[in-house]
């Protein structure tokens, strides 16, 4: 107990020093909360469902496993002409007409966060996809347009898969 009531007592003598430091720490702290811009954060989280038609029924001729698939959807959706195109159209940058196509898309990317999460085979694979900006509207809709162009890309391979689909059946029909 000798200890302790040793260190309280250093800590008395020195209680000035301590508040001295903790204030301008603290008013330090403050200012640069106050200096810095906002920053909103929009997320978003994608699951990727089996498909729905029973193999013994019908059985894919293109098996794309789900993870890959969300590889694939993530290597689309930072494709340099999706982010100049939204980049441009929604304003996203400040000064951004000073920029060049080069810095306008590393700021892009450097604003938009992709996780991919549970490669085991029991669960379903999970995308996140986040986009900070300094105004909420912002965030919000460059999100609303990564998630068009990820719906319009899976539209697309959804299309093409059932098309061949048919193509295999029709020619199975017709032997």
């Amino acid at each position: 107990m000798s200890n302790m009531s040793f260190y309280l007592s250093i800590f008395r003598r020195r209680f000035a020093y301590f508040l001295i430091v903790a204030t301008i720490l603290s008013a330090i702290s403050v200012t640069v909360a106050y200096t810095l811009p906002p920053a909103y954060v929009s997320r978003m989280v994608i699951l990727v469902e089996s498909p729905q038609i029973p193999e013994e029924l019908a059985a894919s001729t293109v098996r794309t496993p789900a993870f890959e698939q969300l590889q694939i959807v993530q290597q689309r959706l930072l494709t340099r002409a999706n982010m100049l195109d939204i980049a441009r159209r929604l304003d996203v940058l400040p000064d951004m007409q000073e920029m060049s196509p080069d810095e306008i898309i590393k700021a892009m990317r450097a604003r938009t966060s992709i996780n991919t999460s549970n490669r085991r085979l029991k669960e379903a694979p999970l995308m996140t996809v986040s986009f900070e900006a300094p105004r909420a509207r912002t965030a919000a809709e460059v999100l609303n347009e990564y998630l068009v162009l990820i719906q319009q890309q899976d539209n697309e391979y959804r299309k093409g898969r059932s098309g061949e689909t048919l193509e295999f059946f029709t020619q199975e029909v017709g032997r």
